[in-house]
């Protein structure tokens, strides 16, 4: 929806980008991104185009299931990702896509905690169970190990790379989806 930050029970899930490296290796040997109706060619990467959304997320679980990796990081996929793809799977009754981790039979599924300490104060963070798999979040890991004015993806890629991303406001996801396959 048009302005506002999406919810899991109302907005769609519009892509799903991945990098698969195999430990030493330098490059990924997986580059793909799973997307909703039509995207331009990405160069380097795999585009699979999905009509609906409930195939998308299927064929993402599939992914995960076939690709088997131990460990999946990303930045603040605890807290959103994981759990708005979990939400919106479940919106959608997309049965199959809850099995995400090793043992076949255990449902992902997430549950609230609360972390209190005098370093960090009092938290709510979301904890995924993904069977078999280690969730590496970097934002948890950033959060807790250093001292930083803010913790935007930005702000961190320039603080440590001084590089940064090419940033997309939620507000202008919706006309950008809705446009042409550029």
């Amino acid at each position: 929806r048009k302005g506002v930050f999406p919810e899991a029970e109302k907005d769609p899930v519009i892509q799903i980008a991945n990098m698969v490296i195999r430990q030493g290796d330098r490059d990924p040997f997986i580059r793909n991104i799973f997307t909703l109706n039509t995207c331009s060619a990405i160069v380097g990467s795999q585009v699979l185009s999905y009509q609906k959304e409930d195939q998308l997320l299927t064929a993402w679980s599939d992914f995960v299931r076939e690709v088997d990796p131990d460990i999946i990081t990303g930045y603040n996929i605890q807290n959103f990702d994981l759990s708005y793809l979990i939400n919106r799977a479940k919106t959608l009754k997309a049965d199959s896509f809850p099995y995400l981790g090793r043992l076949k039979n255990v449902k992902t599924t997430e549950r609230r905690i609360v972390l209190q300490s005098k370093q960090m104060g009092r938290r709510e963070n979301k904890q995924i169970n993904i069977e078999g798999r280690v969730i590496f979040d970097l934002l948890l890991v950033l959060v807790r190990d250093y001292k930083l004015r803010s913790y935007t993806l930005n702000a961190v890629s320039f603080h440590f790379l001084q590089e940064q991303k090419e940033d997309v406001h939620h507000t202008l996801i919706s006309d950008l989806q809705n446009g042409n396959e550029q």
